[in-house]
């Protein structure tokens, strides 16, 4: 499975994801026109069963049920 790892950092009180590997973030890129992933984006990428950071909290929650 995919695990793209990020460094959160803080501004202005938001929580930006930067994607540290260099091919994930070109990718991500593109598809969002943003150099960083906010938790909304986490989420999508889970849905579509990718691991951020090593987790993926939507199989979590399927596993749950």
């Amino acid at each position: 499975m995919t695990n793209i790892e990020t460094q959160a950092k803080t501004a202005f009180g938001k929580t930006l994801h930067y994607v540290t590997d260099p091919v994930y973030a070109d990718a991500l890129t593109r598809l969002t026109g943003k150099k960083t992933i906010n938790d909304l984006d986490i989420i999508n990428l889970q849905m579509l069963g990718l691991q951020v950071n090593g987790v993926n909290a939507i199989a979590q929650l399927e596993l749950a049920v």
